[in-house]
């Protein structure tokens, strides 16, 4: 008997049993939705721990934070998540307003910020790539800002910004700390809440 549906609902003679099944249904896969951890490979955003500029263990590395803030209105493609690339290798997926700390080694890289955008007179899909290029010295601490740049008719891309601390403090002041970061936080519980307008939650 498929989910439990009775003679009676198969031929119709029960608007409430249909209902229920209904109901049945719906919870199961809001279930399933719930079930999905937040920040996975599938949907957040994570850091690629075998990329050969990550460094593995102890040791010399550069601490560098990439953020990406929020926007002041909704970008459409151009909200999804972000990949970034290093050396063209893929280092993480960055989701808009979260930020992750990734233990580099030292060294000049480049860094590509690959992203999708609706662009041209039809207003078709299009994928944007920028890079830019770092050097991060061991024992540092750097902040990356990934933000976007207006192409208009063209599309939208991001491009990597190195900022100081107070201005990462600042961008990240609402913004959800995701990997290692979540272990070094660029602010304590008490002055990063998540819901500035709600301070009972």
């Amino acid at each position: 008997m498929l989910l439990g549906v009775s003679p009676e609902m198969k031929a119709g003679k029960g608007v409430a049993g249909l209902l229920l099944v209904g109901t049945w249904v719906l919870t199961g896969c809001a279930g399933s939705l719930i079930q999905l951890p937040f920040g996975n490979s599938t949907m957040g955003t994570y850091v690629e721990l075998d990329h050969p500029l990550v460094q593995k263990g102890s040791g010399n590395y550069a601490a560098v934070y990439f953020l990406r803030p929020q926007t002041e209105r909704y970008m459409g493609a151009t909200d999804n998540r972000l990949t970034i690339d290093m050396d063209k290798e893929q280092l993480l997926k960055l989701v808009k307003s979260e930020y992750t700390l990734v233990h580099l080694k030292a060294g000049e890289m480049n860094v590509t910020i690959k992203s999708l955008t609706i662009a041209g007179p039809f207003r078709e899909f299009k994928k944007m790539k920028r890079t830019k290029r770092f050097e991060f010295e061991a024992g540092e601490t750097y902040y990356i800002s990934v933000e976007p740049v207006d192409g208009e008719f063209r599309g939208t891309y991001f491009l990597p910004h190195l900022v100081d601390l107070a201005a990462a403090k600042e961008k990240s002041r609402y913004m959800r700390a995701r990997g290692l970061a979540k272990k070094a936080p660029l602010h304590g519980s008490s002055e990063n809440p998540l819901f500035p307008f709600w301070p009972f939650i």
